[in-house]
């Protein structure tokens, strides 16, 4: 039987030391409180005390500094989004010369400026919301999932909207105008952000996507050029002379008819012959005016030039041949040969 002491290292070694009890201050850093609550506890004050602070006083002023914060963001970010936008649309906007395109330019940049101050406000809110303790995590997890979603199979619906918003803010044609957009050819009668209705001339409406819009031809601005066709007899120099002179001075009193006067502001223009064979040649002439009298103006032409030819036997249409020459151009058509009993 052992009656003495036990060695002091064997004592430590039996009845090891407890570890030590933890700080305040460290159960105080993981305890998930805000960094100023923490703070206030570290210096210490009582921790009701802190969180009361923290919740009731300095959780509003946060709250408050958030609110400021977006507003001004919203502000003046949709005021620089104006200034560009309004800087860009400038140069289409002069170009296109219609009066409603300052106002359609308006009505876009504001409707992006919404946009953006929509944006800024979503943010501001779920700040505000992970700040007073509601766990937006399902549910940004679901939004991701549902805008992913929408995100893919909403692509042409997005593309559509995007290309309204660039066809309006540069004014690239508005309802009235005549369109060959693609294959398709007719007049506006309504567009949208998404898609723009045309009428083409047999009364079939046509509805377009704007983000199928690739090239579009608009025959409705600044102005137009009447261009008419006109088969003519093949001669020498001074036929083909004559009856340039001759469609010259049909397409000149076409020009100042009263109802095209106002619209002719140049010459017209007999540009030559563009196409010729052994039987017709075909001269085109040209007479500039306004988008609305183009094709009024073209049919006036070809009426009237039609009509000078005919006088002058000049016409290679149909009939042509009992046309009867008058003037010079009678002198150079040789005489046909009688037929007599001997042939």
């Amino acid at each position: 039987m052992i009656t003495g002491l036990a060695p002091q290292d064997r004592i430590t070694a039996v009845d090891p030391q407890l570890p030590p009890a933890p700080l305040p201050l460290a159960t105080a850093s993981t305890t998930g409180h805000g960094w100023l609550e923490d703070l206030l506890i570290r210096t210490g004050v009582d921790p009701s005390t802190a969180h009361t602070v923290s919740e009731f006083v300095i959780r509003p002023l946060e709250i408050i500094v958030v609110v400021a914060v977006a507003a001004l963001v919203a502000r003046y970010g949709a005021r620089a989004i104006r200034r560009v936008l309004t800087k860009m649309a400038r140069p289409a906007t002069g170009r296109s010369g219609s009066p409603r395109a300052e106002g359609r330019v308006a009505t876009v940049v504001a409707l992006i400026s919404n946009v953006w101050r929509f944006f800024v406000v979503i943010v501001a809110i779920s700040i505000i919301l992970g700040m007073l303790g509601v766990n937006l995590t399902p549910l940004l997890a679901s939004a991701t999932v549902i805008g992913a979603t929408i995100g893919f199979g909403a692509q042409s619906l997005v593309r559509d909207y995007l290309s309204g918003i660039l066809l309006t803010v540069e004014d690239q044609y508005g309802i009235g105008d005549s369109l060959t957009v693609n294959d398709t050819t007719g007049v506006v009668e309504d567009l949208s952000l998404r898609v723009t209705r045309l009428r083409s001339p047999d009364g079939t409406v046509w509805y377009v996507p704007n983000g199928d819009i690739r090239k579009l031809a608009n025959t409705s601005r600044g102005w137009a050029k009447a261009v008419v066709d006109i088969p003519v007899i093949p001669g020498g120099t001074e036929q083909l002379a004559r009856v340039s002179a001759v469609v010259a001075g049909a397409a000149r009193s076409v020009a100042h008819e009263a109802r095209f006067v106002g619209g002719c502001t140049e010459p017209p223009e007999v540009l030559g012959i563009v196409a010729a064979d052994a039987e017709v040649c075909t001269l085109r002439v040209a007479l500039r005016t306004t988008p609305a009298q183009r094709a009024t103006l073209e049919r006036a032409l070809r009426e009237a030039t039609i009509g000078a030819l005919v006088d002058s036997g000049l016409w290679a249409g149909p009939g042509s041949e009992e046309a009867v020459p008058t003037g010079d151009v009678a002198a150079e058509i040789p005489p046909k040969p009688q037929s007599g009993p001997g042939t």
